[in-house]
């Protein structure tokens, strides 16, 4: 699952004026800055399918030199787990056989460049010279230099890493758990060393979660958890045509709509009435939010479908009707006739009017999100686990 609360995009997007200068040379004995351009390209991992297995088996040609570390902002105990993992890959993946580079986002290099003997508790273990990270004020450079990355936080961090590749190839995702919520988060921080090894050594396996675009205002975005049409705090309900692959299905009259991935089908759509779906489940979830009418059930549809929502409004003036939210980041205000189109990332049945929306994604070698999985039962315990799935009034049901 991902997170109920609305994520912020600003961690990793927003310019950040820092010490670091054009050259990325920083007073700082801890760690030297250089700029990512130095790094070799991309490589991209395969996934081999198992006949034991729900998973697929990660495989490097050739080991893995870059990885993006994304953390969740402004907090001492993540910070304290960074540098620690910085440690163990400057420790043990520095040789020239087997070097790792690090790679960070601009804030992180910003607050990693504040590190001072004040803070004995989070100091590097290296003493002898700098430890060597990677960044650049230019997203797309680092986009072009990641093979894996590594999540220090919650499902939120997650999301806001995921967000930095829009519409390209999504590296495999690693994530440890040191955030508020962990449907995506089967690894224990305490256990970093192993399961970076298991990655490295191309002996972990991964789930696919889907992805589905979302068009709108001439804007393709993507999406790993929802989208939500929903009324924000405009004092009047929301009014929607919705058609699925062309035809008509209903209008809706409420709060809003979410429209939501198998990953994201644990978050606001459950509070809204949604099932709760598998990940590997090729589906789309629509839950409408408080409706008028008590018959407009939550459905859910085939991934190759095309939904398309269109605005309507009774107003007679041309005033903003709803909002619209992708994986937590508010959006433009939506008027009365505005169209929006989602479809799954890997394309939609094909319909003459709307060809170019339902094209895939030609951007990726692959569709989807590799997340690394810890066992084949991850989704099963995290649904007792943090949900209380089925649990009775005097404790958890049996297990």
């Amino acid at each position: 699952m991902l997170g109920l609360i609305p994520v912020l995009r600003t961690a990793l997007h927003r310019p950040v004026f820092s010490r670091l200068n054009s050259s990325f040379a920083i007073s700082n004995r801890f760690f030297q800055f250089n700029d990512c351009k130095e790094l070799p390209d991309r490589k991209y991992p395969s996934f081999v399918a198992n006949e034991y297995s729900k998973l697929k088996n990660i495989k490097w040609a050739t080991p893995l030199n870059n990885i993006l570390l994304v953390k969740k902002p402004k907090d001492q105990n993540v910070r304290l787990a960074m540098v620690n993992f910085i440690n163990f890959i400057h420790e043990t993946y520095s040789t020239q056989d087997n070097k790792v580079n690090i790679i960070v986002p601009y804030d992180i290099a910003d607050e990693l460049s504040q590190v001072s003997t004040k803070e004995p508790s989070i100091l590097p273990n290296s003493t002898s010279s700098a430890i060597e990270i990677f960044t650049s004020q230019q997203i797309n450079q680092i986009i072009d230099k990641t093979d894996l990355m590594v999540t220090l936080g919650g499902d939120g961090t997650i999301l806001r890493a995921v967000s930095l590749f829009s519409n390209l190839c999504v590296p495999p995702i690693l994530s440890f758990s040191l955030g508020t919520l962990g449907f995506l988060l089967p690894f224990d921080f305490k256990n970093c060393r192993e399961a970076f090894n298991a990655v490295y050594s191309s002996n972990a396996k991964a789930i696919n979660r889907s992805r589905i675009q979302c068009h709108v205002h001439n804007q393709k975005l993507y999406a790993m958890n929802d989208i939500i049409i929903h009324r924000g705090s405009l004092p009047h309900l929301t009014t929607i045509d919705i058609y699925i692959d062309g035809e008509f299905l209903t209008q809706s009259t409420g709060d809003g709509i979410v429209l939501a991935t198998p990953t994201g089908s644990t978050a606001y759509s459950l509070s809204a009435g949604g099932s709760i779906v598998h990940p590997m489940v090729p589906c789309l979830l629509l839950s409408p939010i408080c409706p008028r009418s008590l018959s407009f059930r939550p459905l859910v549809v085939p991934s190759t479908s095309h939904i398309m929502i269109k605005m309507r409004s009774r107003s007679l003036f041309n005033t903003p009707i709803s909002k619209i939210s992708v994986d937590g980041v508010l959006l433009k205000d939506l008027n009365d006739g505005d169209e929006i189109h989602i479809v799954n990332e890997s394309g939609a049945i094909f319909q003459p009017n709307y060809k170019q929306i339902l094209e895939s994604n030609n951007n990726c070698k692959y569709s989807g999100i590799y997340c690394i999985a810890k066992t084949e039962y991850d989704w099963t315990r995290g649904i007792n686990e943090l949900l209380g799935f089925n649990s009775s009034f005097k404790g958890f049901g049996r297990r």
